[in-house]
């Protein structure tokens, strides 16, 4: 009975992997570069978001006008985004490699941070990068 159960269990999951549709690259991808710049400055704005508006419903209306305002400095609609967005995730290893550049990127920002305390009026200063 094990056995059955098993080749059934085996059988099922072969046959619901077999059809996985990738998304075709759209015509007008956002370039891997750019790609980064902005999911680079979404995470910025959502983790501000999520630390200033702790209710849900402020934090949604946040980031939906605040992204939307963010994609804009990029030139670039939601629509758009998405549907980049969704062809980098279908490339596993490519989305990892941009998540990486954007985790190095704040990485290296924090590192720029110069704090000074017992100065005159112990600020954090953000060095330009």
């Amino acid at each position: 009975m094990k056995i059955f159960l098993f080749i059934i269990a085996g059988l099922l999951a072969v046959r619901c992997s077999g059809d996985i549709d990738t998304p075709e690259a759209p015509d007008d991808l956002i370039g891997r570069d750019t790609m980064v710049m902005v999911i680079r400055d979404l995470s910025v704005l959502e983790s501000y978001a999520q630390m200033r508006y702790q209710l849900v419903n402020n934090y949604h209306k946040v980031m939906k006008s605040s992204g939307r305002v963010c994609l804009q400095k990029y030139g670039i609609d939601p629509r758009r985004f998405e549907q980049s967005y969704n062809y980098y995730a279908s490339q596993q290893d490519e989305l990892q490699s941009i998540y990486t550049e954007v985790m190095d990127s704040l990485t290296k920002e924090v590192n720029t941070l110069k704090v000074s305390y017992g100065k005159e009026n112990d600020t954090v200063q953000v060095a330009p990068l």
